[in-house]
This record gives structure tokens, sequence and C-alpha cells, in this order.
């Protein structure tokens, strides 16, 4: 089962799974994701695990690695919960190979949020980036 997590940051995906995983959530969560990644420069993903057990069919997690074809937009991955055994975080590791990966007990999710959230506001890159203040400047020197 799946939640698609209310989160007021446009850029970060925040997806809260359990149980075993169906084909069902694949179809929920993939568009989910690829929207985050085709409209931020930059973006984030937040996954809370609670007693994920695997998903049906196995399949699905090696289609998702395929339909995610943005990886390089997200540059930073967080993973919740207090079972992260090995085989959770290496899947999550290849879904997102480019990415600065970190794992959190479940009692430690605000910390995993503000690791997360966390050099947001560097001015030109990023997820959350402000403005670059000299952009503008260069902009009109070439005029």
């Amino acid at each position: 089962m799946h939640e698609i997590l209310d989160i007021p940051d446009s850029n970060i995906v925040g997806i809260e799974l359990s149980g075993t995983l169906t084909e069902d959530d694949y179809e929920a969560i993939v568009p989910h994701l690829e929207h985050t990644m085709e409209a931020h420069t930059t973006s984030r993903a937040f996954f809370f695990l609670d007693d994920v057990e695997g998903w049906e069919p196995e399949e699905k997690w090696e289609d998702l690695a395929f339909d995610i074809r943005h990886v390089r937009t997200v540059d930073k991955v967080t993973v919740v919960g207090d079972d992260l055994w090995v085989p959770w975080t290496d899947k999550v590791e290849l879904l997102f190979p480019s990415s600065q990966i970190r794992t959190f007990e479940a009692d430690a999710r605000e910390d995993a949020w503000d690791w997360l959230r966390g050099d947001m506001d560097v001015p030109g890159i990023g997820p959350g980036s402000v403005p670059d203040p000299e952009a503008g400047a260069q902009e009109e020197d070439d005029e």
C-alpha cells in the first residue's frame, strides 16, 4: 500500500509505503515521481517504509528503475523506517544512482526532513533555489 504525502515543497516528492506493494501502487507512484522530477531542475525524495514486505510482482522494481528516466534530477533521497534492511537500501540506490541517499530510523523523521531540506536556498541551483542576483547583472552587462 502507498500514500502520497502532502508536502508544501513542490520539488520534494514524499511517499509512505507499507505492506505488500502491488501493481496498483506502481501505477500511482511512477507518474507522481515523474511529474515532480520533470517539473523541477532538481528534486528530492522522501520515502517512509512501514513494514514493507515486498512488491508483487517483483519485476515491478526493475520496471520502476527503467520508468524513472530523470534520476539525475534527484539530488537527495531519504529513506525512513525501522526495518531498513539491506535489500531496500540497495533498491533505492538502484533507482537513484546519482543521488545522495541517507537512511533514518522511524523515530528520527524530523531529522530526516531537516537533512532532506538542507541546502535548499542556494542561489540559482537546487531545489527551492532563490534567484541568483548576479545573473541579472550579467544579462544587463551583455546589452
